[in-house]
């Protein structure tokens, strides 16, 4: 029988949580970030400590296998997401968007009002990912390969 769960993940998870990161990482920006600004792995394990420190991340499991990750930094009455990463093999299969729906259920108990993500504007993939989960475009940050695109998602309407 399979069994899929959302879980915190912890210093125990770093291993796991790291190969979800650097495979999904190359994976989808090797082809869009020049090569003298790709950094592979894109993190460290003692990077990803220091990630750990300062955001909370969730991870997606089938059975043992940890295969999708995404982790949530808080900042006054918004969120931001970051390292939002299914394994290739198991993108298209709703692991994303169960994570992100997860990590917005937990931003809401928290009374966050608004959730934000950046992305390459190259990555046309993500670009209507966040787009088809209700986030919209805010803001541009030049980068010297490509713009990266911020999108935003109201949690909470102010009354």
């Amino acid at each position: 029988m399979i069994s899929m769960s959302i879980y915190r993940a912890g210093a125990k998870d770093i291993e796991t949580v790291l190969f979800v990161i650097n495979k999904s990482n190359s994976e989808a920006y090797r082809n869009i970030i020049p090569k003298e600004y790709f950094k592979e792995p894109v993190l460290t394990p003692d990077e990803l400590l220091k990630e750990f420190e300062k955001m909370t991340f969730y991870a997606y499991r089938i059975n043992e296998d940890t295969i999708g990750v995404a982790a949530l930094v808080v900042k006054e009455e918004q969120g931001q997401l970051h390292w939002v990463y299914v394994l290739p093999e198991h993108q298209r299969k709703g692991v994303g968007k169960s994570l992100i729906k997860y990590i917005e259920n937990e931003a809401v108990k928290m009374k966050l009002k608004k959730l934000r993500v950046m992305t390459s504007d190259k990555a046309d993939w993500a670009k209507n990912f966040y787009s088809k989960l209700g986030y919209g475009i805010i803001d541009k940050i030049p980068r010297p390969w490509v713009d990266d695109v911020v999108y935003e998602k109201l949690l909470i309407r102010e009354k």
